[in-house]
């Protein structure tokens, strides 16, 4: 399966060898900017430009639980960790956050300085990076939620960070 996000403020979950439209999430009023399976392939969850996180049933479509009113602004990412107990979010309001999957309960704000246009648990979920306008990359602990690293160095704002499969 295909899971694809849009402007058009629907994520579409499509079947990879037919190329079949599946199902149609609708949750958000504005235009859906992340999207990802969980771990188990049991859900999806959706970011979008309405400050709104959505995780639907990947069987049904249907939105099990919606998280808002922490971020400020819109949202440009998300992804489940790899023990899908965490998803983590990132945004416009210059933070990440990492909320419990089970009921939306915030556990972590990671505060930037600029936007954050991604973000991303390591294999093993010890870490997070987070790609960000102000050039830079930053590495964190996701226990505890504080700043391991700052990775400097590009000439323009980043927009996409990811571990490798090792960490």
């Amino acid at each position: 399966l295909v899971v694809t996000a849009s402007v058009d403020r629907t994520a579409r979950v499509w079947n990879a060898e037919n190329g079949t439209l599946i199902l149609v999430l609708e949750g958000h009023t504005l235009a859906v900017y992340g999207c990802a399976f969980a771990p188990d392939g049991k859900h999806i969850v959706t970011a979008g430009r309405d400050e709104k996180v959505c995780v639907f049933s990947a069987e049904t479509g249907e939105c099990q639980l919606t998280i808002e009113g922490e971020h400020t602004d819109a949202l440009t990412c998300c992804c489940f960790s790899h023990d899908g107990k965490y998803i983590l979010t990132s945004s416009w309001d210059q933070t990440a956050r990492i909320w419990k999957a089970t009921d939306g309960t915030q556990v972590k704000t990671l505060r930037h300085e600029d936007v954050v246009y991604n973000c991303t648990f390591s294999s093993n979920d010890k870490l997070i990076v987070t790609a960000c306008q102000d050039k830079s990359v930053r590495i964190w602990d996701t226990q505890r939620g504080q700043l391991k690293h700052t990775l400097a160095g590009h000439s323009d704002y980043v927009r996409y960070s990811c571990f490798s499969t090792d960490g």
